[in-house]
């Protein structure tokens, strides 16, 4: 069984897109084992709602010293952590290899922003090109080896916020492949890797090429506005 963590510090978007995969047996031998946050917030209400561990803990770089002991616990194979906080040094050596995080960019480029910020300063700079990146995290913010990484083309005249919900689901199945290439399981669903395919009206190209269940219903389903 692989246990996968959660280090969160808001809605827990990407908590429940990957809880709601697990319980549809999209990755056997798959469960959270936890999820830990830097504040009372959607993530641990979700945590809590589907009868997960969940604890709000102090990460302050002394702090992060119990975050390791309760990721240990734990007993966490796989973390991801969109936390807003700088792991410090020991959880990385504590924790090599195991630790990932989706960022809305394909990083380098716009790295250290969290949450929108990167597709804000895309826009912004001009980016014909936008997508996320899936990485390894290391010491050096936003610098970890990509692991599976997406791009589409930016709009001719983007809508932000439509444009936002089509990286949050592309970020989705990234996620999902990035663990199960870290915890060695197989996407159980029928049908060949895909390259490229659509979402939200876009044409989003992956590598490496993953395959998308049509029964979690990306389109209808998902919104990073949720």
């Amino acid at each position: 069984m692989t246990n996968i963590a959660f280090l969160c510090s808001g809605g827990g978007g990407n908590l429940k897109f990957v809880d709601r995969a697990i319980r549809m047996g999209w990755l056997k031998g798959a469960q959270i084992c936890g999820v830990l946050s830097d504040r009372e917030c959607g993530a641990n209400a979700h945590a809590r709602r589907q009868g997960l561990v969940t604890d709000a803990m102090d990460f302050s770089p002394m702090g992060q010293i119990q975050v390791i002991n309760r990721l240990r616990s734990l007993g966490a194979d796989v973390i991801v952590t969109t936390v807003h906080k700088v792991l410090i040094p020991a959880v990385l050596t504590t924790f090599k290899g195991q630790i990932i995080n989706l960022h809305y960019s394909l990083l380098p480029a716009f790295g250290g922003k969290i949450g929108t910020r990167p597709l804000c300063e895309a826009l912004a700079y001009g980016s014909k090109f936008v997508g996320v990146t899936v990485h390894h995290v290391s010491e050096e913010v936003d610098m970890g080896r990509p692991i599976v990484q997406a791009i589409l083309a930016t709009p001719s005249e983007p809508v932000f916020d439509a444009l936002m919900n089509v990286l949050f689901q592309v970020g989705c199945v990234a996620l999902l492949h990035a663990i199960a290439t870290l915890s060695g399981n197989e996407p159980h669903q029928s049908g060949k890797p895909c390259a490229s395919t659509w979402l939200g009206g876009q044409l989003i190209h992956f590598n490496p090429a993953v395959r998308i269940d049509p029964a979690l219903d990306l389109e209808q389903g998902w919104s990073f506005l949720n």
